[in-house]
């Protein structure tokens, strides 16, 4: 399975606004702790490359080095083999974070190239997206009915 980014830097800004005690890297720490501990990063999810992550959030590679540093120090991220830096999950198996976001990603994809080739609007864009993934939720949903039934524990 391809790897999809984490993408939610700009809540990820939001909240560093808020957090008003500490150096920079002490912030983004507690805000990314907070999220990986409430699950809003789900294990397994891939945290975009320091240098994405500090232009996004407008502030320096290196306090976003110091906040991946600690997490990685507390075991709150993992540094996969092929250098990804991710969320640690603790069984090893982490694929709920990734079919997330790659259920997230592609269909961010498809409606961004639709919008596009029709000439659409950012707004239009994100109401393609939207109703996309009502879509596929509207498929999953039929398809673990149709799987339910298949194995007899349907109603």
């Amino acid at each position: 399975m391809a790897d999809f980014w984490v993408s939610r830097t700009g809540r990820w800004r939001i909240r560093l606004r808020e957090e008003s005690q500490g150096e920079t890297h002490e912030r983004l720490f507690r805000v990314l702790r907070d999220e990986i501990e409430d699950g809003r990063l789900p294990p397994g999810a891939i945290v975009p490359p320091t240098v994405r992550v500090a232009e996004e959030l407008r502030i320096d590679a290196a306090e976003v080095g110091k906040a991946f540093q600690k997490l990685l120090q507390e075991g709150l991220l993992q540094q996969r083999e092929n250098g990804r830096i991710c969320v640690s999950d603790a069984s090893g198996n982490a694929t709920v974070g990734d079919q997330t976001q790659v259920l997230f990603e592609n269909n961010l994809i498809q409606a961004a190239r639709y919008a596009t080739q029709m000439g659409m609007s950012t707004i239009d864009a994100t109401g393609v997206f939207k109703a996309r993934m009502a879509e596929t939720k509207g498929l999953r949903e039929a398809q673990n009915s149709e799987d339910s039934d298949e194995n007899g524990s349907g109603g």
